[in-house]
């Protein structure tokens, strides 16, 4: 959504798609892990471009390091309703996407990026899965173990990491551009956010309270770490 509605709205910035091959490669067969870090920085630092902009959707696990790897980089990380992002996953990618996601995250194998969570993470997942979880209650639980990467990696401390909450970016646009302008230092159109921004609505069902409780607490963990929002 940031991608499409604001950052690909000015000559001075290049966004490069989650699958391009200037950055995956290799023998990943969703095509969605990065090549090597130092090919990437080497064939990132020869666009000519003031701002590239990449979506890193595998790579979460390893924020840090990324950024370590891209001199002058930042970082945003989005956060979205686990409701929305829930109904989302599924409507996208089928109603048990959510179970598959949670058996590659639970599997422990190196080579599959939704295992790269911690292992309390791992087993508190685990014990859950035991029980009869919905369709939406798998996917909502993803959003948690994604979302958790984030206090993993203690990214509130590092200064180069911002978070910008999806709904902000929809209740204010014209904000949000004036304040992503500001932390990547170019400035952009300031009607690029006037572009349509889908909003989600969210299911009739509920969530287990397990899972509620769990999701719940996790978004209130993020009340006061650094964010991105219109400038006051």
């Amino acid at each position: 959504m940031l991608q499409q509605s604001i950052l690909d709205r000015s000559w001075r910035v290049i966004v490069l798609g989650e699958m391009d091959p200037k950055l995956v490669g290799g023998t990943d067969s969703e095509a969605l892990r990065w090549r090597p870090l130092s090919e990437v920085a080497s064939t990132l630092s020869a666009l000519p471009f003031e701002l590239v902009v990449v979506k890193p959707l595998a790579e979460s696990h390893r924020t840090t390091q990324l950024l370590d790897a891209l001199p002058n980089s930042k970082a945003i990380w989005m956060l979205r309703h686990y409701l929305s992002v829930a109904t989302s996953n599924l409507a996208k990618f089928g109603s048990d996407n959510g179970h598959r996601d949670l058996a590659k995250l639970v599997s422990g194998d190196s080579c599959e990026w939704r295992a790269q969570s911690s292992d309390d993470v791992r087993k508190r997942i685990h014990a859950l899965m035991n029980r009869e979880l919905s369709d939406l209650d798998a996917a909502a639980l993803f959003w948690w173990a994604r979302n958790h990467l984030y206090f993993d990696q203690k990214l509130m401390e590092d200064d180069r990491v911002k978070v910008l909450r999806y709904e902000t970016v929809i209740n204010d646009p014209a904000g949000c551009v004036e304040s992503i302008s500001k932390y990547v230092g170019v400035p952009l159109p300031p009607h690029s956010g006037e572009r349509a921004i889908r909003r989600s609505g969210r299911p009739k069902e509920g969530l287990r309270s397990e899972v509620e409780d769990l999701c719940a607490e996790m978004l209130h963990r993020f009340s006061g770490v650094p964010e991105l929002g219109p400038l006051l």
